[in-house]
């Protein structure tokens, strides 16, 4: 198996908890529920006891591995759907009708500014349907075609901007899936690199990547934080736990398996790795049962008895 790319999730290789399909604790002797609770590596704990801890299990399955990896940046308008408003004569700004955030269509006036040539007003418009991102005139200024007095961008869409730095570049191209996030969680998107950059940024050594996302509902403000978790790799794997399913111990990877004993410790094999799933190359048959909800308890009462013992 190829080596792979190690992920900076900080997923640890570790435990799942396990139930055998089907097994249960009806017609066990009490004696040898007795002699369950003395076998080094046992957690004696009942289905009953379980259920009521709030520890789940799902049967172990196929499941898609896509590895990750995750770049940070910000909303930008789109650049190609921005446009700056410079004077077209030399003049003085006689009135200003639009301000940074007002809505504006095409055609709408934005300033009017006196010419010093012919001392007659004339009016700016808007050369698009948009909004207004920046203000740099008043009342007052004389200003010429150099200065750009406005900037109107149309917000359907936006960009995000994400740094890559050299440790990444290497995986990272355009056309790959990477879903976009805001730092709150609360707006999500799903689309594709659109563009790489072919040379970086000296001062902080790393290249702009960007995506666009639709921006209908204007959930996507420009200067809004984001994350992006680039989709580097996709596989399936015969045989996987959900990551909330693993604890560590002893530094190395084991499910818990229940059978009428309780949980009994099994070590495994991981294979590869995302953010949803690890794969289990050994030690887990397709069918079983695996925790993936409150596995730290059956890892605390293992430990327990241990330590009573001693």
């Amino acid at each position: 198996m190829k080596t792979l790319y190690k992920l900076r999730s900080g997923l640890v290789t570790a435990i799942a908890l396990l139930a055998l399909v089907g097994c249960s604790e009806e017609g066990t002797s009490p004696s040898a529920k007795k002699e369950a609770a003395s076998i080094p590596g046992v957690a004696a704990i009942t289905p009953e006891a379980a259920k009521a801890a709030g520890i789940q299990t799902a049967v172990a399955g196929p499941a898609e591995i896509r590895e990750t990896i995750t770049l940070y940046g910000s909303v930008k308008s789109n650049g190609e759907k921005e446009q700056g408003i410079r004077a077209k004569y030399p003049g003085t700004i006689r009135a200003i009708n639009k301000s940074i955030g007002d809505a504006v269509s095409r055609g709408d006036t934005l300033l009017t500014v006196e010419s010093s040539a012919s001392l007659q007003d004339y009016r700016i418009s808007s050369p698009i349907k948009g909004t207004v991102l920046d203000r740099k005139a008043n009342v007052g200024e004389t200003v010429n075609s150099d200065t750009v007095l406005m900037r109107v961008a149309d917000l359907s869409t936006a960009w995000v901007e994400f740094a890559v730095f050299a440790r990444d570049l290497g995986h990272i191209r355009s056309g790959m899936p990477v879903k976009v996030m805001a730092t709150d969680g609360h707006f999500i998107a799903e689309v594709r690199l659109d563009y790489v950059a072919p040379s970086g940024d000296a001062d902080n050594q790393s290249v702009v990547a960007r995506a666009t996302v639709d921006n209908a509902r204007n959930e996507w403000v420009p200067g809004q934080f984001v994350t992006g978790d680039v989709i580097i790799s996709e596989s399936k794997a015969a045989i996987a736990v959900l990551p909330s399913a693993l604890q560590s111990m002893n530094g190395k990877p084991a499910v818990f398996v229940q059978d009428w004993r309780g949980f009994a410790v099994r070590e495994v094999t991981v294979g590869r790795r995302s953010q949803t799933a690890v794969e289990i190359v050994s030690g887990l048959r397709a069918g079983e049962r695996k925790e993936t909800v409150n596995s730290h308890l059956v890892k605390a009462d293992l430990l327990k008895g241990e330590a009573e013992e001693e």
